[in-house]
């Protein structure tokens, strides 16, 4: 009997222990990081930056894989649906977790259910520019010019995602026209509006600012409640008139649901680690993006207020398709 207790207690024992010791062997192979649009964008920069950055401090192998479609639904659906062994992260972001369950009720996941949300990397603003070869210079020259046409082709991230519904909500307060148009990347948006295939798009800082610099677009609004301070000359809608709700887009490092406590940790301490240095934050202040330096638990709080405001303003602008 004593030999039997003896070894059902270090049974026991062995199973309890397993969570630990696979946390502290954790990572012993690659880990995947989904990115679910395609490349140039932020979410596919903010990536790359921390797969190598990870890479380096584990002395092992994190890297991108880009899974796009459905507005992000299709890289988060896979990534909520990985086994939850801290070897399947995901760059999380407004559209795919916060926009897209709130308009689209055939999204199988819900975003404080199936996700662990593990450290905030950055957030951005979006940019409304036009091409050149619309002659104006300002938000209220361009309505003027575009009150007769029809509709004004406006690339998007993607159907369902923060760029799209604020076309739509930019629309309801201004009058304007704008038809979003979806790209499977930043860069193609920004490659058709260079082409003149499309007279606007409505992209984050990140992928347009520079091309605004250049002069190579017209920057005519940003989503932000404050101007962008690397580009001081492009006013807030705001201050346009136009207040816009939800005008921030972040990112940050998510994972499967019941991820191990202790490989998130690890992961929040990373992340923040990389995000407060400053070598990264130059970075990230050229081109436009803030930080936020959040423990887990406060990441989770955050994430789940913005569900409930794109929850809110989702509700107050259904889109025109919405039944």
């Amino acid at each position: 009997m004593r030999t039997a207790r003896a070894v059902i207690w270090a049974l026991a024992l062995a199973f309890s222990a397993q969570p630990q010791a696979h946390a502290q062997s954790w990572p012993d192979r690659p880990v995947k990081i989904i990115v679910t649009f395609g490349a140039g964008g932020t979410a596919d920069i903010l990536g790359r930056i921390v797969a190598a950055e990870l890479s380096q401090e584990y002395r092992q192998q994190f890297y991108v894989e880009n899974k796009v479609g459905g507005g992000g639904i299709v890289g988060s659906t896979e990534a909520f649906k990985a086994e939850p062994d801290g070897y399947t992260l995901m760059i999380a972001g407004a559209g795919p977790q916060l926009v897209n369950p709130a308009l689209n009720p055939n999204v199988t996941y819900q975003t404080m259910r199936d996700f662990t949300h593990i450290a905030m990397i950055a957030g951005d603003s979006y940019i409304l520019a036009v091409s050149p070869s619309l002659g104006v210079k300002t938000f209220k020259e361009f309505l003027a010019a575009t009150r007769d046409k029809p509709s004004i082709a406006c690339g998007s991230p993607g159907a369902g995602t923060q760029g799209e519904l604020l076309q739509h909500i930019i629309n309801a307060k201004t009058g304007s026209k704008l038809q979003p148009i979806a790209f499977r990347s930043a860069a193609d948006a920004v490659t058709a509006l260079f082409g003149d295939h499309i007279l606007a798009a409505m992209q984050p800082s990140i992928s347009l600012g520079e091309y605004v610099k250049a002069n190579k677009v017209v920057g005519l609004a940003v989503t932000s409640k404050e101007r962008i301070a690397a580009y001081p000359d492009i006013p807030t809608l705001g201050e346009l008139g136009y207040d816009v709700e939800g005008g921030a887009s972040w990112f940050w490092l998510a994972g499967p649901s019941k991820l191990p406590a202790d490989i998130v940790a690890k992961l929040n301490a990373s992340v923040r680690k990389i995000v407060s240095s400053d070598r990264i934050r130059e970075q990230f202040a050229k081109s436009a993006l803030i930080t936020a330096d959040l423990d887990q638990k406060a990441t989770t709080a955050f994430i789940a207020d913005e569900v409930k405001l794109w929850a809110a303003v989702a509700k107050e602008n259904p889109l025109p398709t919405q039944p």
